[in-house]
Parts: C-alpha cells; sequence; structure tokens
C-alpha cells in the first residue's frame, strides 16, 4: 500500500534552475539513474543498469545476472514566477509582487539492455546498450498583459481587462545512442574494472516560437515585437567515456570517470546571440529584435572521482561521494560559460524490511556569470519484486537572480530588473528486469 501511494503521488505531481537559458545553453541532465539519482546523484558508483554504458562502462561487468533490461520514465516540472519590487508612499520597499508565473513539464524516457559472461580465468566481460537524452532546449512563457476599461454609467465590466498574451516558446531534444564494454578482474581482496563507450549524438529539431497574441485593437500595454517561428536542424556528433573503479574486500570502492568535448550544431553552422552588460546574462531581446538564432551547443568535459564506503550488516548502510569537474573547451564555448565543480554526497540506508531508504544533497557551483551557486536535494527509495526492481526518485532545487523583462514597451515606468525564482522538481520511476 505504502509504493501504490508513492506512484500515485508521483503521477498527480509530477510538476520541476535557470531554465530560462535552455534555448541557448541546454541542460545537462546527467543523473544516471533512479537509484544514483537518489543518492545525491552519484552516478559514477550508483548508477544500476545500462545507464552504466555512458556513466561508468567498468561495471557493466558488475551484474549478478547475466541479462538485464530496464526502462526509466522522467518528469521535470520547471515553475517560474517573476516579481517587480513594490514600494510604499514613502519610496520603501514593501515587497516583491508576482506579475507572471508559469508552470510546464518536460518528459523524457531513458532504456537498455546489459549483457555479461565469466570468461574463467580472464574475468568478466559485460557490454551494453543504452539510450536517453544527452540535452533539451525547452522553455515555455507566457505573460498576461492588462489594459484599462472606462465605464459608463450601469456599465458592468472590468477595469483591467485582459488585452493580450506575451509567448515565447521553445522545442527540441538531443538524444544519444551509448554502446559499450567492461572487464572486470579479480586479484585477492581486490576488484578492478575497467571499461569503455562511444555516444553517438541524434540529429534533431530545435524550433522558437515568439507570438505577442492581440485580443483587442488597442495595444497600449503590448510589445511591438514581431511574431516569429524558426526551425533549426541539428547535426550528429559523437564523443567517449572511459572509467575504471577499484573495489576492496567488498567495502570501499573507488571510481574515475573520463568524459570528452562535444557539440550541437545546426546545419547552417549560424549561431547568434547577445550577452546584457551589465547582469552578464544571454539577452534575448534587443530592441524588439529576437537576438537568437542557430544552435551551438557546448557539451562539456566531465572528470569524476568517487568514493563509496559500504557496511554490511542485517540494516547495511552505505555513504556515497562523488566530485566532478566540469570544463568548457575555449574553441566551443562562445558564450564563455564558466567552468565549475560539482560535489555531492549521498546515502542509502536498508532497513529490516529491505526497503531502501536514499537521499543526499549537490553542491553546484554558477555555469553563468551572474547567477549564484546552487544546492539540489535529491531522495527516494525502492523495491524488489522477484527478478523486477522498481525504483523511486527525486530532486528538487531553487535559484533566483534578477533580470529584465522579457517583451519590453515603449515609455515603460517599471525597474529595469525582475526577480525571477526558478524551481524544479525531478521524478524518476525505473523499472528493472534481470534474468
Amino acid at each position: 500500500m505504502h509504493y501504490k501511494l508513492i506512484f500515485i503521488i508521483l503521477l498527480i505531481t509530477s510538476s520541476y534552475t535557470q531554465s530560462l537559458f535552455n534555448r541557448v545553453i541546454g541542460t545537462n541532465p546527467t543523473s544516471g539513474s533512479s537509484v544514483s539519482t537518489a543518492i545525491g546523484n552519484t552516478f559514477l558508483l550508483n548508477s544500476f543498469g545500462s545507464s552504466n554504458v555512458r556513466y561508468n562502462p567498468a561495471k557493466l561487468s558488475q551484474l549478478d545476472s547475466t541479462l538485464l533490461f530496464d526502462y526509466e520514465l522522467n518528469s521535470t516540472s520547471i515553475f517560474e514566477r517573476r516579481s517587480l519590487p513594490i514600494k510604499d508612499s514613502f519610496g520603501d520597499f514593501l515587497t516583491n509582487a508576482d506579475y507572471v508565473s508559469n508552470e510546464f513539464i518536460y518528459y523524457s524516457y531513458k532504456m537498455g539492455f546489459i549483457y555479461s559472461t565469466n570468461l574463467s580465468s580472464l574475468g568478466t566481460i559485460g557490454i551494453g546498450f543504452y539510450r536517453a537524452p544527452l540535452t533539451h532546449f525547452i522553455y515555455e512563457y507566457s505573460e498576461e498583459i492588462r489594459g484599462s476599461y472606462k465605464l459608463s454609467d450601469d456599465e458592468y465590466a472590468s477595469k483591467d481587462p485582459i488585452v493580450g498574451y506575451h509567448n515565447l516558446k521553445t522545442e527540441g531534444t538531443a538524444m544519444i545512442n551509448s554502446s559499450g564494454f567492461g572487464m572486470t578482474f579479480n586479484l585477492g581482496k581486490i576488484n578492478f574494472s575497467f571499461g569503455g563507450s562511444i555516444n553517438l549524438i541524434q540529429p534533431s529539431l530545435i524550433s522558437d516560437y515568439i507570438e505577442v497574441d492581440t485580443l483587442y485593437s488597442d495595444v497600449t500595454n503590448l510589445s511591438t515585437l514581431q511574431d516569429l517561428k524558426s526551425d533549426y536542424n541539428t547535426l550528429n556528433s559523437n564523443f567517449i567515456n572511459f572509467s575504471s573503479t577499484i573495489n576492496y574486500n567488498s567495502i570501499i570502492e573507488l571510481g574515475l570517470l573520463f568524459e570528452e568535448y562535444a557539440t550541437v550544431k545546426s546545419e547552417s553552422d549560424e549561431f547568434n546571440y547577445k550577452i546584457d552588460m551589465n547582469s552578464n546574462l544571454i539577452k534575448f531581446f534587443d530592441n524588439n529584435n529576437y537576438t537568437i538564432s542557430g544552435i551551438n551547443y557546448s557539451k562539456p568535459q566531465i572528470i569524476s572521482v568517487a568514493l563509496t564506503y559500504k557496511k554490511n550488516t542485517d540494516q547495511a548502510i552505505s555513504i556515497n561521494f562523488q566530485y566532478d569537474q566540469i570544463s568548457y573547451k575555449s574553441n566551443f564555448n562562445l558564450l564563455n560559460l564558466n567552468n565549475y565543480n560539482r560535489y555531492k554526497f549521498g546515502f542509502e540506508y536498508l532497513s529490516y524490511q529491505k526497503i531502501p531508504i536514499r537521499a543526499g544533497l549537490i553542491y553546484k557551483e554558477p555555469l553563468l556569470q551572474g547567477l549564484e551557486s546552487t544546492s539540489i536535494f535529491t531522495f527516494g527509495t525502492g523495491r524488489y519484486l522477484g527478478n523486477i526492481i522498481l525504483d523511486l526518485s527525486g530532486t528538487y532545487s531553487l535559484q533566483s537572480y534578477k533580470y529584465p523583462d522579457l517583451f519590453s514597451i515603449d515609455n515603460d515606468v517599471r525597474p529595469v530588473y525582475d526577480l525571477v525564482r526558478d524551481s524544479q522538481l525531478n521524478l524518476q520511476i525505473g523499472i528493472t528486469y534481470k534474468i
């Protein structure tokens, strides 16, 4: 009954920092499996199933079964609020009043399989296939615009009727197909594993939509921006991964991962953008012109080091640490994105009823100048049902920053910068079948 309730909550509340900039810098959903996501996103040593093809191919040879299939459904809900500072008649600050509230949901999936076999004296070998999103460019913005209406005697009407909407929307997801192998050797109390994978980035379609929806002839409070629809087809690309792990006496495990750079470009090889000189953030509109065209997504180089301590008792517990160094190649990095670090901590506790309790915390340095560092909370659990394993996980993050009004209007008396508060809730359901 407990798990039925969790499943229902996930379906109902599937609702997930800095999502405004998805169109230009994309996202990097390096979350691994549902298990590793719940344990502080420590994907290097705690990814389970086919996600290891990308995140730690060395573990492909460490299955406790011959064949494994898995499928994961991910729901990312983004809730964005934009506020204006309100002052009293003496000019003192009162509060930040919301004038825009946007919420949209992005669904994705991951799937794959692993096969492993024992080669007697040569050790164990495993191979696998994995399909998942590399990044997405999805963002939705809709602002309700109010006007004014002069009432005549005995006439009923709204004093601030809706006169139109400002709409901005981008769509598009880049998928990868990953194939990899891994080998494990037993050296007494030490198990040593290594592996590699090649990841093929698939072509995709990225679309921009801009619309100023006018309901009446009165356009006083509406932007004069022209409607726009643009499509960009991206080219395929690839990158490789290498990883190794050392396991001592099934208590301490150390892992190392290297993932190289890659880029996703549009067919026309065009890419234009502007930076706001005051906030150092990406500028979407300039003099009522949309400044962004083309695609040039930089997938960074990732170097990860992880350590896990496991205590196997009736109530098993594992403590996990991971450090990720994220670096952007200078000749690909047109946006001057920051090289940054991620610090991760997570734990898993297995109760007498064999029900895992997983949680963790991530500290992420800012990718763009003008943003603050972000803390991300993770949580999850799971259940074994014979050969089927059900895993549930989630992450939550919140970030605030200052940003100009997206759709500016002539003779606007409002402050230059809004307060943008962006929260994300990411929920995952993973189903694994082992033979």
